[in-house]
């Protein structure tokens, strides 16, 4: 997977570390999990400091560079004068991010049109982060994606949970998850009306929808990241786009039917 932040990013943003007290640099870095060792001053204690603990980043890793964003969140925010501000806005457009009205930092055009169903949770703080890392990997790293499309089938079915008043422990993992938020919501086949036209065809249906999240976790167990495989993955971008778009329909399955004002899980006795 190539870099994510650019040589030209990464100094603009160094530049402006010449501006932060160095216990203010620290507290960014370390406040994100990354650590420097010794290093030598060259152009300055500040801006050697803060290359110090660039050293430490693996540029073409997604969740440090999600944890760089952060950093650069807290600069912009907090030790940017508007100027300033608008300077670095313009080198994150070219880098392909934005800097919105919520102090965020998010590919400016994402590789997928967002989830439909979010506006009506409470929170979708756990949704959002598992589609920004999608967001972040599609083009480049196949692995990561699949990955990437378990979290945010299980991130959805503990929100499902969460919305509809479902306990559940942390103990609990995706194969137990996802069916516990399908049945909630009324879409196993057994909560398909048998007077419906169609019926048979929508169970069917629903039958499909589980497999689909079962099939993610097969795949990712397989062949996604996070488990220090001894060979390369053997997944493709098609492999990718197949994972997330099969997570997608699940989750949005899930959620449109979460905020149906006439959906069946409405009807039945608490």
């Amino acid at each position: 997977m190539p870099d994510a932040i650019s040589g030209r990013l990464r100094g603009a943003f160094r530049d402006l570390a010449s501006s932060i007290v160095l216990r203010d640099i620290d507290r960014l870095w370390e406040g994100e999990g990354f650590a420097h060792g010794f290093y030598d001053e060259v152009g300055g204690q500040r801006v050697s400091l803060w290359r110090a603990y660039e050293a430490g980043v693996r540029w073409s890793d997604a969740d440090h560079v999600r944890r760089v964003l952060r950093v650069y969140e807290v600069v912009l925010s907090d030790h940017a004068d508007a100027a300033t501000q608008e300077r670095l806005k313009v080198a994150l457009q070219r880098d392909g991010y934005r800097y919105g009205d919520d102090h965020r930092i998010v590919p400016a055009a994402p590789a997928a049109v967002p989830l439909s169903g979010l506006s009506a949770l409470r929170s979708a703080e756990g949704i959002e982060e598992a589609f920004n890392r999608i967001a972040l990997l599609i083009d480049g790293d196949p692995a990561g994606v699949v990955s990437a499309s378990k979290e945010l089938i299980e991130a959805t079915a503990k929100t499902v949970l969460q919305e509809l008043g479902v306990d559940y422990t942390d103990r609990e993992d995706f194969s137990a998850l996802v069916p516990r938020a399908q049945q909630s919501l009324g879409l196993g086949a057994g909560g398909v009306d048998g007077s419906v036209d169609g019926a048979p065809s929508i169970r069917r249906i629903l039958g499909g929808l589980a497999s689909i999240a079962q099939g993610i976790d097969e795949l990712r167990n397989a062949e996604g990241g996070g488990h220090g495989r001894p060979r390369s993955t053997r997944l493709g971008a098609r492999h990718a786009r197949l994972a997330f778009n099969g997570a997608r329909t699940w989750c949005e399955i899930a959620l449109e039917t979460l905020s149906d004002p006439a959906a069946p899980w409405r009807s039945r006795p608490s």
